[in-house]
């Protein structure tokens, strides 16, 4: 009977999903360029440029430049308004287990965002109740800007209201780095909070019990809304709420019953947050504490409760964890004994006070806010000396899903076993969850060379089998034209996060084929989070004003640079490596160091930016390949004729930037290429570049689909 009851419940919620993603449909087209829209997530703050309107069937993201700002400063609220602009498709992700941007808004119902060029016929549109409510959530986090100090501000916003637009990038990945981010997402503790507080306050006030029951039922809806109706608010307050409608009927329900109540009518109405990563974290969390529930609420001992309360929900949130960010905060479990009561104690309810307060007096609740501002000061500059020490963080790469069930196999065992008190076969099981997590790298056979899509620059990762050697030939680095400075850094945004989805977290030899900034410029956002044991760079590079910040950046952390004046062999479980060297009257582009590599069972050749010249006076150090790394993204200054006819190539790799002002490729080179009979691979169209291989055979893979539409 179970069997066929979870046959059918499953069979109903994968067809009940597979109806809303058929369902996820654009009404709308590029060639529109006038639009009818409401605005119902408006721009917030002096500096925002983005907002979430809609028509009648969908929503678009509005996205408006710095010369089109002053369009909507003064933009009447809940206006509808004829939008005039372009319409875009988001971009996909480009690299392998990258954020996937035009996915998380497609399970939105997004389909395209919107470059407003002009704004006009406004009108009121009638206030719908989710309008209303948007714009008074919006109000509540603008009065935040009022009462906290600066440092405060988006850790306020965040427990308030679930927003951390105002939080700086760096404060956010500290909060990540020592494992205590959930403290910055509303959560079952606020709801919880909330509720009690609530209760006794009105209880207080001379409310009946029946009373206050029944108020619960439009607080609580209302206050999910206000925090942005994330997953951990709406799964705490369901649990509340259905709680509190068993008691009309007299029925009592186990804590795993109501959890799982929720879970499926939380699934039933909005089925498509099961790839939330907020979703899979709130319930697994929740259900491992609820399946712990008897031992925990067992011990008298305070201490020892909150010990094994951190130790289950962290244990629960392990695979996700690994699943979405690759890597475990060693730190947390101390971090969270610390942070967690005195943000559950102090920290949330003097926040709740003090902006209550300033609805009666601005000035008393400003100076309050500075007795909180001066605790968490304190507890980060605490966090930001453990957060910035490497061996904090273990990074683990992405899993594999066999290995994601073994952790949650071997962790709920460890908790069975704990649970009946056999604490020495709980104790095998976490040598056992331990090992999984440090050692299987080291029996991975698979091997893998990987073309990171990093715009006009060139980025390439060689992981041996057996974690034999990580290999980083350049870093990427963006390039500004006579732009503004871009806060966009390729090395922290795109090169690290693969690295580490990679399971990289030392780089045995970093080679930065010459000084351009498009190949070493990510290099020192790798140092802060990874070990780099050694550095190689082609003669007269270091002595280039590109280098120096570099070389001193290399300096603090004892790197050995070595620069490559004459052919470098060296050969690592079978697979050989030899860098040569273009003679040293070349320099420049002409410069770059040449990498030759035979493994995976094919012969490979990274040119880095060599042109016309240096593949001439190379041409009697090269012979026949299997793949090429096209010199220079594919300028016609390389890959001339006689070089390609010598080395061959059965596939080339183009990295080169999308819609790059310099065209490349150029057509002529990739007519040559494919003159050839190469298979070629380009960036800009097909994303990253990978080949898997496992002793001499292997796979060529692409991060877009081979015909994505550009």
């Amino acid at each position: 009977m179970i069997l066929l009851v979870t046959i059918t419940v499953s069979a109903f919620f994968f067809l009940k999903t597979d109806h809303e993603l058929h369902a996820l449909q654009s009404s709308l087209s590029p060639e529109m360029s006038s639009i009818p829209l409401v605005v119902q997530i408006p721009f917030t703050g002096e500096h925002s440029k983005r907002a979430i309107a809609a028509n009648e069937s969908e929503k678009v993201i509005l996205t408006v430049s710095e010369q089109h700002h002053s369009l909507i400063e003064n933009l009447p609220e809940n206006s509808s308004c004829v939008w005039d602009g372009e319409l875009t498709s988001p971009q996909a992700a480009e690299n392998f287990y990258a954020f996937d941007y035009k996915k998380y808004l497609f399970y939105q119902n997004i389909h395209w965002t919107y470059r407003v060029h002009n704004v006009r016929d406004c009108v009121t549109a009638e206030e719908s109740v989710n309008t209303f409510l948007n714009n008074l959530r919006y109000k509540g986090i603008d009065r935040i800007d009022k009462i906290f100090p600066e440092g405060i501000k988006g850790i306020a916003g965040a427990l308030l209201f679930g927003d951390r637009s105002d939080m700086e990038e760096e404060q956010i990945r500290m909060y990540q780095r020592l494992g205590v981010i959930h403290l910055l997402a509303i959560s079952g503790m606020h709801v919880g909070m909330i509720t009690l507080f609530l209760w006794k306050l009105l209880l207080k006030a001379g409310l009946t019990r029946e009373t206050v029951r029944i108020s619960l039922f439009f607080i609580l809806p209302f206050y999910t809304v206000m925090a942005g109706a994330a997953p951990p608010v709406i799964r705490a307050a369901g649990m509340v709420l259905l709680g509190l409608s068993l008691q009309y009927v007299f029925v009592r329900l186990p804590l795993l019953h109501i959890l799982s109540s929720v879970f499926m009518l939380h699934l039933f109405i909005f089925p498509l947050e099961l790839v939330n990563a907020g979703f899979q974290l709130s319930y697994a969390v929740s259900f491992a504490l609820a399946l712990s529930s008897g031992k925990v609420l067992g011990s008298r001992n305070k201490f020892i409760s909150l010990l094994m309360v951190t130790s289950i929900a962290q244990l629960g949130a392990l695979p996700i964890i690994l699943w979405h960010f690759y890597e475990l905060s060693l730190s947390s479990f101390l971090m969270n004994l610390i942070f967690v009561p005195l943000y559950t104690l102090f920290i949330l309810p003097s926040f709740i006070v003090i902006y209550l307060v300033s609805f009666i007096s601005m000035d008393a609740a400003v100076y309050a806010a500075f007795i909180p501002s001066t605790i968490i000061s304190a507890l980060e500059d605490l966090a930001r000396i453990i957060s910035e020490l490497k061996f904090s963080i273990l990074i683990t790469g992405k899993p594999s899903r066999w290995k994601v069930g073994i952790l949650i196999a071997v962790g709920y065992m460890m908790m069975s076993c704990y649970e009946k008190s056999k604490y020495m076969a709980a104790s095998c099981c976490l040598i056992l969850f331990a090992g999984v997590l440090t050692f299987s790298p080291y029996i991975n056979q698979k091997g893998s060379i990987t073309f990171i899509s990093v715009g006009q620059g060139d980025s390439i990762l060689i992981q041996l089998p057996f974690n034999q050697g990580n290999y980083l030939i350049d870093t990427g680095g963006q390039v500004n034209f006579g732009q503004s400075k871009s806060t966009f850094s390729v090395g922290k945004e795109i090169v690290l996060p693969y690295l580490k989805s990679m399971g990289v977290s030392t780089i045995d030899l970093l080679i930065l084929t010459h000084h351009d900034w498009d190949h070493i410029g990510g290099a020192g956002d790798l140092l802060s989070e990874l070990k780099v044991k050694e550095v190689w760079t082609s003669g007269g590079s270091v002595q280039k004003e590109e280098m120096q910040e570099l070389l001193k950046a290399f300096e603090h952390d004892a790197i050995p640079v070595k620069e490559i004046l004459e052919t470098q062999y060296w050969q690592v479980g079978g697979n050989e490596f030899t860098v040569m060297v273009p003679s040293d009257q070349l320099e420049g582009n002409n410069g770059s160091l040449v990498l030759h590599a035979r493994l995976g069972g094919k012969k490979w050749l990274f040119t880095g930016d060599i042109e016309e010249e240096t593949e001439r006076d190379m041409l009697d150090q090269f012979g026949d390949i299997d793949v090429l790394k096209v010199a220079h993204h594919g300028s016609n200054s390389s890959s001339t004729g006689n070089f390609l006819e010598i080395v061959k190539p059965e596939t080339a790799v183009v990295s080169a930037g999308r819609n790059n002002s310099y065209g490349h490729p150029h057509p002529d080179v990739m007519e040559r290429l494919l003159d050839t009979g190469a298979k070629v691979y380009v960036t800009s169209e097909h994303g990253a570049v990978k080949y898997t291989f496992t002793g001499d055979h292997g796979t060529f893979e692409t991060a877009l689909p081979y015909n994505i539409e550009n």
